[in-house]
């Protein structure tokens, strides 16, 4: 197929426009051709279908998910932090690894992250979700995001990986603004601005681990050979923690908000959860698929290949769309709604495949935590909708920036602070 006889869709996903109708945008891309070519930011393809997004998940040599400037094979390798990459973020090394040493680092986290390590992590998140909603129980008003579904796997993204509780702030403030803000905006430049004396902290509480380990992350990971012997530089190790502590502190965060948003709106799902409890693992992975927080990723391929009827051609860059593939209604049945009990329930909000999100038992575990306490102590919370506001210009993210609630005052329980 020639150029001028492929697909083509015109749009610029950093947009306040495209932000506010890409429910709309994806359905008509899934509709007219799941697979198409945008000529923006120098070109790039966009698949929108679910069989199409999970063939492209599937297949990490063809589609690779590597960041790697000048690499010896003339390909320009992205990454997965979208089309272009801005500059200055980090190499997210656990998700844009590969071969052996992506294999190496699962070797290592798994343990970690498995429903057994979860399990004896989820007391400690128990204990924090309470302490923190007894901070505001009495007050009857705080800020959803703020006070509670942004400290909650902050404090315990900090334990398994080894870091400062009171740290927890500092690393909330970068990660929470890069992803919230475009950036073009003064909030992300300033996050930028901190990156380099967060990354000074970072490796020397690393340097302390090589000489004191102790069961967590950072221990594990100073101490990991790689294939070839070596341990792993600071630039690598930065990019492991990176990603483990953005994906830990921003995307349950968002999950957890933007499924408390949506049940403000519908009181007949939330009095069906408070009545129903058993009904949350379903529901888990139903806002999991409704919310979608991680909308977008990039990759790159590495070889001439026909996807959905389409020719792409070896090192063409393409953006997969895990948001428009769970509202795809070939696969899901009425997917503008949410149905508690949905099932079964084939989400992408994981994704699938090699990259599959190594973080995903402990998200659901965070998630069922925080909306326990929320729906047990203050069912009936009300969002102040109209001094909530959203993540803007972000189109790999979702989520929710700010948002005031109300609520009966209740007592504290009286737990000691856990951290």
């Amino acid at each position: 197929m020639s150029v001028t006889d492929r697909p083509e869709v015109d749009f610029d996903q950093f947009s306040e426009e495209f932000g506010q109708n890409r429910h709309e945008e994806w359905a008509q891309m899934r509709a007219r051709c799941p697979v198409a070519h945008n000529p923006n930011y120098g070109g790039f393809w966009v698949v929108s279908g679910y069989d199409e997004v999970v063939a492209v998940s599937r297949d990490g040599n063809t589609f690779s998910s590597k960041y790697e400037e000048n690499s010896p094979d003339g390909i320009e390798y992205i990454g997965i932090m979208g089309v272009p990459r801005m500059p200055g973020v980090p190499s997210a090394k656990i998700a844009e690894a590969e071969g052996p040493t992506h294999a190496a680092l699962r070797r290592v986290l798994n343990p970690f992250m498995l429903p057994s390590a979860v399990a004896e992590y989820r007391p400690f998140a128990e204990q924090c979700a309470t302490w923190l909603l007894d901070q505001k129980i009495a007050e009857g008003r705080m800020d959803m995001v703020t006070d509670f579904t942004n400290p909650v796997p902050a404090l315990l993204t900090m334990k398994m990986v080894g870091l400062p509780y009171e740290s927890w702030p500092y690393y909330g403030e970068v990660f929470h603004a890069m992803s919230a803000y475009g950036p073009d905006t003064e909030e992300y430049g300033h996050a930028l601005s901190l990156m380099p004396e967060m990354m000074g902290a970072l490796l020397e509480v690393a340097e302390q681990r090589r000489h004191d380990p102790r069961h967590d992350i950072l221990s594990e990971l100073v101490a990991l050979e790689l294939e070839d012997g070596r341990r792993l530089n600071e630039e690598e190790l930065i990019g492991v923690l990176w990603n483990l502590i953005g994906g830990g502190l921003d995307t349950t965060t968002s999950l957890t908000s933007l499924a408390l948003y949506h049940l403000d709106a519908h009181p007949d799902l939330r009095q069906r959860l408070i009545d129903e409890p058993g009904l949350m693992p379903t529901a888990t992975e139903e806002y999991l698929r409704f919310t979608s927080v991680n909308e977008t990723l990039s990759r790159t391929v590495t070889r001439d290949v026909e996807l959905g009827g389409q020719q792409l051609s070896r090192g063409d860059f393409l953006i997969v769309s895990w948001l428009s593939a769970n509202f795809d209604d070939k696969v899901f049945e009425r997917p503008d709604e949410v149905i508690l009990d949905r099932t079964p329930n084939p989400h992408m909000a994981f994704g699938v495949g090699p990259h599959r999100c190594i973080g995903m038992h402990i998200a659901r575990s965070l998630f069922e935590v925080m909306m326990h306490e929320v729906l047990t102590r203050i069912p009936d919370y009300a969002v102040d909708r109209e001094a909530t506001s959203f993540y803007q210009g972000n189109p790999e993210l979702t989520g929710v920036v700010t948002m005031p609630v109300t609520f009966t005052p209740g007592q504290p329980v009286g737990i000691e602070r856990p951290f």
